[in-house]
């Protein structure tokens, strides 16, 4: 494998929570499963420092990071920026299957079963919403801002997996967007998303608060 190759493995790897946060990479063990040698290995884990999936720890080395309540609530609202923005300019291309993919997405909101899957189909299908309306933008700034928080964007994505109701109303807001999107509603479009953005993270915040009086109970 290449560099590239291996710095997006290891970047899905994370994503995915193969490598929970918490646990450490070591840099012996990704040379050796990689085929790699220690020094492009040490580039890749920096590399991941930059994009903020990885913390290095003084004498002890590369370790998954784990988020703080704070700074989940710091990317939403950087997503809420920077989507927004993007769910205005979407609006506004001239993408000429546009609609048809706007159906695609409509079609498998729709058809998901939350309940039975536990969120995860579904939090791939607002992936995809999300990742759509970030293209259709066609801003090279915003996607160049976005790129450097994208991998931050999907591990807050996955803070919902297991719930079911955020979950179902994500997919309904998703739903309320795509809407939007496809009305060419700029204005409502960039409102839905950024309520929407709102909504999850106040939705996570309850769940945080409640999940610290059960600790302390």
């Amino acid at each position: 494998m290449t560099k590239a190759e291996v710095l997006l493995d290891l970047q899905q790897r994370i994503i995915s929570e193969e490598f929970l946060p918490g646990s450490w990479l070591v840099e012996r063990d990704l040379s050796s499963e990689y085929g790699l040698s220690r020094t492009p290995i040490r580039e890749i884990l920096n590399k991941l420092v930059i994009l903020g999936l990885i913390s290095v720890q003084k004498n002890r080395g590369y370790q998954v990071r784990q988020f703080s309540f704070q700074d989940v609530v710091e990317i939403f609202n950087a997503r809420r920026a920077i989507e927004g923005a993007c769910a205005r300019y979407a609006c506004f291309s001239k993408s000429p299957d546009m609609d048809a993919r706007i159906k695609e997405l409509r079609e498998k909101l729709e058809n998901l079963d939350i309940e039975k899957d536990g969120g995860s189909k579904a939090i791939a299908v607002g992936n995809e919403v999300h990742d759509y309306l970030i293209e259709l933008a066609g801003n090279r700034y915003l996607k160049e801002f976005t790129f450097k928080l994208s991998s931050l964007m999907k591990l807050t994505r996955n803070l919902t997996k297991n719930r079911t109701s955020i979950e179902e109303n994500s997919r309904q807001d998703h739903l309320k967007i795509l809407d939007a999107l496809e009305k060419r509603d700029a204005d409502l479009c960039e409102q839905l998303m950024d309520q929407h953005l709102n909504n999850t993270v106040k939705a996570l915040a309850g769940t945080y608060l409640t999940s610290l009086t059960s600790f302390y109970a």
